[in-house]
């Protein structure tokens, strides 16, 4: 499972005194799995990434970001390469980039502050994989609404399944 940084979309996490993140689902719920999303490695770009075709100002504002990502290779939903950058303390930004064709897509929301949030299930606030179209971001979308996102991703936008909110607990202030 890798968790990477990058795309013209601005995703942020953070950590906030008396707000914990829960198991998204627990042991036993019904959230998406990667499996469940799963891409056939025969739909695996291995080959030359191509150079990315940027589509708005603000995805040229992160270009060498970008770059940098398409250049690595594919690493989320066969062909595509995720590109993230810090925004600030506890904050990301996300674009995707299809590494066959070269254009590049939004992430799945505009900022997402990092720095509000507390996680149980896993450190990482972006998880994702090759094999697999499911994105879960942990965080604050626009610093509103903190929980586990899961997206799916068709190719040129993401698809919100589901989202499980926080839990705030008894975290005494100043710990």
């Amino acid at each position: 499972m890798k968790a990477a940084p990058c795309a013209a979309v601005a995703i942020g996490i953070a950590v906030m005194p008396g707000i914990a993140f829960q198991n998204p689902a627990g042991a036993n719920s019904n959230v998406p799995s990667f499996k469940d999303y799963q891409v056939p490695a025969l739909e695996f770009f291995k080959g030359e990434p191509a150079e990315p075709r940027f589509k708005t100002s603000g995805q040229k504002k992160f270009e060498s970001r970008i770059h940098l990502a398409a250049s690595r290779g594919a690493d989320f939903a066969g062909h595509f390469a995720i590109a993230q950058w810090g925004c600030g303390t506890g904050c990301v930004q996300v674009a995707v980039i299809d590494v066959q064709s070269g254009n590049v897509f939004e992430g799945p929301f505009g900022t997402l502050p990092k720095a509000r949030i507390s996680f149980q299930a896993a450190d990482d606030d972006l998880l994702y994989r090759i094999d697999s179209r499911l994105l879960v971001a942990r965080g604050c979308p626009n610093e509103k609404a903190c929980g586990a996102y899961y997206y799916e991703w068709t190719g040129s936008q993401f698809r919100l399944l589901q989202q499980a909110p926080v839990k705030t607990s008894p975290v005494p202030l100043g710990h």
